[in-house]
């Protein structure tokens, strides 16, 4: 399965961000949504790339890999 970009990885000037619970937070500069998300001790993940401008969630990058870890083994199985 192919990764996300995440935080410095994302190359797009700006991007759409929604956080954790999928409430939206706008369209921000790239700049400006990596402070938010460093505020709030998050990383900014690319969630759809292909999107214009790129959807990127607020989440913490540890528990989104765990849970795709999880599901890919239900699948499986």
């Amino acid at each position: 399965m192919k990764r996300p970009r995440i935080n410095h990885q994302i190359q797009a000037t700006e991007v759409k961000v929604i956080d954790e619970e999928g409430r939206d937070l706008g369209v921000l500069g790239l700049a400006e949504a990596l402070n938010l998300v460093a505020s709030r001790r998050e990383d900014l993940v690319e969630v759809q790339a292909e999107a214009v401008p790129p959807v990127c969630q607020a989440i913490d990058y540890g528990k989104f890999r765990y849970r795709q870890i999880q599901d890919e083994k239900k699948r499986r199985s």
